[in-house]
């Protein structure tokens, strides 16, 4: 089975690729609504704020950074994972156990960890998703892009028969890591506002070749099939106190973590 196949698999299997979906159409319906070319919104607003959005809507439906359970608890209230976004994305958010996923970033970039594989987000210009020039990217980018991959998956060689290389088993566990690191590329058409949302390995493109091994168009994928319970009940509204009212369950959100961020707008 080569590696595309086998880790789609288990994104589908464990709901992951969902919980992405869903945090995609979440962030870009954002996007479009508070995008304004006329008032002056250029390329370069749609990278950064489709990135802020991303970032938080994949750490809301996965519970992890800002919205990871307090220690004790299973899950982080529904009141908290509602908080400050639409209803509609709120009814449709699918709903996995605390620790599906862990936030797992690599060198300050912002990163998420499911059965020993990790993505990292990226943005691109609409369109170049074959042409996006990893050489000129951020350090962190460069590294996951010159990690070797194996013929089944586009390589000229098995990963085992390159001269040198040790196995993935006998690494190190950062090594290990970083070569099980893949991306999540998203991009909107100013004009349009077409949507792109691209997962897979990066390839070293320094031949000004294609930019990756391989990558799904995660955007062309059927819906997975509904798992029993996925979808939250609606957050109650907030009522006005009375007297003899007990106490609302109300979590409290954890405050925004400080420094520390990506290098680069929507380039982490």
């Amino acid at each position: 089975m080569s590696e595309q196949a086998k880790v789609l698999g288990m994104l589908r299997g464990s709901g992951v690729l969902d919980g992405i979906a869903w945090a995609h159409r979440s962030a870009y319906r954002q996007v479009r609504q508070d995008y304004n070319p006329a008032g002056g919104h250029k390329q370069s607003w749609i990278g950064y704020n489709a990135y802020i959005y991303l970032l938080d809507r994949l750490d809301r439906v996965f519970q992890c950074g800002d919205f990871a359970a307090q220690p004790g608890e299973e899950s982080v209230g529904r009141d908290v994972l509602a908080d400050g976004i639409a209803g509609r994305d709120f009814q449709s958010i699918p709903l996995l156990p605390a620790g599906t996923v862990v936030r797992y970033d690599l060198n300050g970039s912002p990163g998420w960890v499911v059965d020993g594989w990790r993505w990292l987000l990226a943005s691109y210009k609409f369109g170049q998703v074959e042409k996006i020039r990893w050489p000129e990217k951020s350090d962190t980018k460069q590294t996951v892009a010159r990690q070797p991959h194996s013929e089944d998956d586009g390589g000229l060689f098995p990963v085992t028969a390159i001269p040198g290389l040790p196995p993935l088993e006998g690494l190190p566990d950062h090594e290990r890591d970083l070569r099980k690191t893949l991306v999540l590329a998203h991009a909107m058409d100013p004009v349009t506002v077409d949507f792109e949302l691209f997962f897979g390995r990066i390839r070293w493109n320094s031949d000004h070749g294609d930019a990756w091994v391989w990558r799904e168009n995660l955007l062309d994928l059927p819906p997975g099939p509904p798992k029993s319970g996925a979808r939250p009940q609606p957050v109650d509204p907030i009522l006005p106190p009375s007297g003899d009212a007990a106490d609302a369950d109300v979590r409290v959100r954890r405050s925004a973590r400080g420094g520390g961020g990506p290098r680069a707008i929507g380039d982490a």
